[in-house]
């Protein structure tokens, strides 16, 4: 992932209205807290929302993967550990540096994913990740958005080579 400064620098309309909507959310205190968070107040944009669990050990777990981002991957994996996924795809991300990085600073990460479509093409993803703690302190929850950054038919070919479960032997 290359990391951006700001949401701005994303050109994402659903990044910046996600993390306009954790600002609100989070007034004077460092976080908002996961309880804050109503998906009703997302409708337009939860179909690219992620939503995560982190575990006191920085094991990522999907809680709710958008219908939109299921699309992407080409399948939904809600309820999936990010070590169960392959996402070697994004050729320029390592996602538990990613994760480990919104858990220890306790702040939002801005970026652009680039992954390859499986035609080997590549294409770029805008991703918004904001910290959520369960109690005001500690990082137990992240929302984000993925916004891909395709044409219409683009999507299809995005599909197979962007997500596929890994091989436990």
């Amino acid at each position: 992932m290359r990391e951006v400064a700001s949401v701005e620098e994303l050109s994402s309309s659903i990044g910046t209205e996600l993390y306009a909507y954790w600002e609100r959310k989070r007034g004077a205190r460092r976080m908002p807290s996961r309880a804050d968070i109503d998906p009703a107040d997302l409708k337009r944009i939860l179909p690219n929302i992620i939503l995560t669990r982190i575990d006191r050990d920085g094991r990522v777990r999907y809680t709710l993967v958008g219908t939109r981002c299921v699309a992407h991957a080409g399948m939904d994996y809600t309820n999936y550990h990010l070590d169960e996924l392959d996402f070697s795809c994004d050729f320029d991300t390592d996602w538990h540096e990613v994760y480990r990085v919104v858990y220890r600073d306790q702040r939002p990460v801005f970026g652009i994913v680039k992954t390859y479509l499986k035609d080997t093409r590549t294409c770029e993803l805008a991703e918004v990740l904001l910290p959520l703690p369960d109690d005001g302190e500690t990082v137990t929850h992240c929302i984000g958005v993925e916004h891909a950054r395709l044409g219409l038919h683009d999507v299809e070919d995005l599909m197979p080579a962007r997500l596929a479960l890994k091989q436990i032997a």
